[in-house]
């Protein structure tokens, strides 16, 4: 698990390390308004939407180790087309234009090569750790997905930091870091490829999902918020001294809450059932958001980030209890890509919402609003049957 966990880990840091600098490189760099700024960055949320049944169908016929080295393939080339967009002449109406589509078709590349990267590496963990461990195994892959999103986003922020053309060469090392990848996934065993795919109506399907992935939903938004705007209310803000402004500072934070959540609470989900610890992360979450809110130096505005990132963290584990506890063992990618969609629908709905709020009224007000959100997210907790919280009893061989 730890080496899944760590390629996981290499293909999230490619995409961390767009986090900190494309908002700026629109908005400061290319001119536009902070709606557009919304809007392109919620679409790779958008494209990770769409793609997700097609990326967990791929998981369940060809393994997990298969979609994950595709989804890192593809992660290469979104890379590829990020360098490209800085190549052009932002001074004119064309390379404005030319830049804002090489970004797009990146966004698109990094949602669909994400997609594949999580649905992938998450069966293949469960595969391998099996059953009784499926919670430790969620909980390592989510260890190396935001660990990644932590490290890369300071390492994107540091490779762009006063470098001409410093947005290219984070993009550039954005294509390596996933290549590593592809070498380390080599020389490790696949899971099991189960060839029993007797249909399974759509409507069971999403009768697992649906009140899990609600709350899923209203965690993501949160997450949405902090890794489009938090970069750039720091550079409102004026908190662009390191080591505690930055605009990279306040994302290394909330991944640094995360990972260390899920380093000290990885197989709670194995132990504890029942929907009261997942009502508790996302309590904890909507207070670091309100503390970024009235943030008024940039180490309050880091607590909060910590405290978001810490409260975050658990929430997708234990909503998979429920989730796998209900559907067929041979469709367990598929119920994930479905699962998994409800955090793309939070979050590129909250990227573009917070956007709206950013542009009409004010940056920090978005995290006000993404703290509500948190909070509604209780309810379909709380609406889950008790008995879904029980572990599956189904073989993993």
């Amino acid at each position: 698990m730890a080496t899944i966990s760590f390629v996981t880990m290499l293909g999230m840091g490619a995409m961390g390390m767009s986090l900190p600098i494309l908002p700026p490189q629109l908005h400061l760099g290319f001119g536009y308004d902070l709606t557009t700024v919304g809007w392109v960055i919620g679409l790779e949320s958008v494209a990770t939407l769409v793609s997700r049944p097609w990326s967990g169908r791929v998981a369940d016929r060809r393994g997990g180790k298969s979609a994950t080295l595709l989804g890192l393939g593809v992660m290469i080339l979104c890379g590829l087309a990020y360098a490209l967009s800085d190549f052009t002449n932002p001074a004119t109406g064309a390379g404005r234009s030319l830049a804002l589509l090489a970004i797009i078709v990146g966004r698109v590349l990094m949602g669909v090569g994400e997609g594949l990267l999580i649905a992938g590496s998450g069966l293949w963990g469960i595969d391998r750790a099996g059953p009784r461990r499926t919670g430790r195994a969620v909980s390592w892959v989510g260890l190396g997905m935001f660990a990644g999103l932590a490290i890369g986003s300071a390492a994107g922020a540091a490779i762009d930091h006063g470098q001409p053309h410093g947005f290219a060469l984070a993009a550039m090392a954005s294509m390596l870091v996933p290549a590593l990848a592809m070498a380390i996934c080599a020389p490790i065993g696949a899971g099991a490829l189960y060839h029993d795919h007797e249909p399974v109506s759509l409507q069971s399907m999403m009768s697992a999902v649906l009140l899990p992935g609600f709350a899923l939903l209203a965690n993501a938004c949160g997450f949405a918020a902090v890794t489009s705007f938090l970069a750039l209310d720091y550079t409102a803000q004026g908190w662009t001294a390191l080591p505690l402004g930055g605009t990279g500072t306040g994302v290394f934070g909330f991944g640094a809450g995360h990972v260390c959540a899920r380093v000290l609470f990885s197989d709670v989900t194995d132990r504890i059932r029942g929907p009261w610890l997942a009502v508790a992360c996302l309590l904890v979450q909507a207070i670091g958001l309100a503390t970024i809110w009235q943030a008024e130096t940039p180490l309050m505005a880091l607590i909060g980030a910590i405290v978001t990132g810490f409260g975050f963290s658990m929430v997708y584990p234990l909503l998979t209890v429920p989730v796998f506890s209900t559907v067929p063992a041979q469709k367990r990618g598929t119920a994930l890509g479905l699962f998994d969609g409800f955090f793309d629908a939070g979050a590129g709905l909250a990227a573009l919402a917070s956007g709206v709020v950013a542009n009409y009224l004010a940056l920090p007000q978005v995290f006000l609003v993404v703290s509500a959100m948190a909070l509604a997210g209780v309810a379909p907790v709380l609406l889950v049957r008790h008995e879904r919280w029980r572990p599956a009893a189904q073989d993993a061989s």
